[in-house]
């Protein structure tokens, strides 16, 4: 036997689906208000340790500190101006205190390897150096160094890939004037 089915009237259904909305709007806005609390207390409590860094002062009042730019006391009793004109290291060299020596380097084949010193001359401190190929082959730098004494840049290149060989470049030594 088929029995009929009876829907409810239309009156209960919207009562229904009203009531759910309402009930489970509730629960969201029990989850919500809570975090807008935190939200605010912890927004509260960053603008009062912003007042503490601050030692009470405005932001006017911190910007017209003297700094150590404006205050001549921590300036020698000297001008921004006169400090600007003071001359710094790089134009306190005289002219030919730094030189550059180069010496050029090669290894012809498979497995050889190439150890040359660009030498700074008599009355010269090597302080830098390098090295660099020219459009040849590759070769595989094992050594790039100041020589112990100070005399010079050492530079020792190994030939490792036969088809990329002969290689060749130049090495260079910074040299600085001691006498």
């Amino acid at each position: 036997m088929l029995r009929k089915l009876r829907l409810p009237s239309p009156a209960i259904l919207v009562a229904s689906v009203s009531l759910f909305v309402a009930l489970t709007s509730t629960g969201w806005a029990q989850n919500v208000v809570p975090l807008a609390k935190r939200a605010l207390t912890a927004d509260k409590a960053k603008v009062a340790t912003n007042a503490q860094r601050l030692n009470g002062r405005t932001a006017t009042q911190i910007a017209a500190t003297p700094g150590p730019a404006t205050d001549a006391a921590t300036l020698n009793g000297q001008s921004a101006a006169q400090i600007a004109s003071t001359p710094g290291p790089a134009t306190s060299l005289p002219a030919g205190t730094i030189s550059y020596r180069t010496q050029s380097w090669s290894v012809e084949g498979l497995d050889q390897s190439s150890q040359d010193t660009a030498m700074c001359q008599s009355g010269e401190k090597v302080i830098g150096g390098g090295w660099d190929q020219d459009r040849g082959g590759i070769g595989y730098v094992l050594t790039d160094r100041p020589v112990p004494d100070g005399s010079g840049w050492r530079v020792r290149v190994f030939g490792q890939e036969a088809n990329d060989l002969p290689a060749s470049g130049t090495m260079w030594a910074v040299c600085l004037k001691t006498s």
